[in-house]
C-alpha cells in the first residue's frame, strides 16, 4: 500500500509539475488518500444482550450467542 501511495502521489506531482501547477500543495492532500479506499465498517449485534462490536468475532463473549447483522446490514 505505502509503495502504491508513493508512486501515486510522484506521478500526481510530475504531471502537475509538466502543466506548469504549484505541485507542492498537492502533498497536503497526501495524508487523505488511503480514506479514499476506505470499506463501510459492518457492526455485528449480538440478539441476546446487545453486544456490539466492528471485529472479527463471530459469537458474543459474554452469553455465546451468534452475533447479527446490525439493522440496516445484511451478512456476507
Amino acid at each position: 500500500m505505502s509503495l502504491l501511495l508513493l508512486a501515486g502521489s510522484l506521478l500526481v506531482t510530475a504531471v502537475c509539475y509538466l502543466l506548469g501547477l504549484p505541485f507542492f500543495f498537492l502533498f497536503l492532500f497526501v495524508p487523505l488518500l488511503p480514506l479514499f479506499g476506505r470499506r463501510p465498517v459492518r457492526v455485528k449485534r449480538c440478539p441476546t444482550c446487545g453486544w456490539e462490536t466492528a471485529g472479527r468475532e463471530d459469537f458474543c463473549p459474554w452469553d455465546g450467542s451468534r452475533l447479527t447483522p446490525a439493522d440496516g446490514q445484511r451478512d456476507e
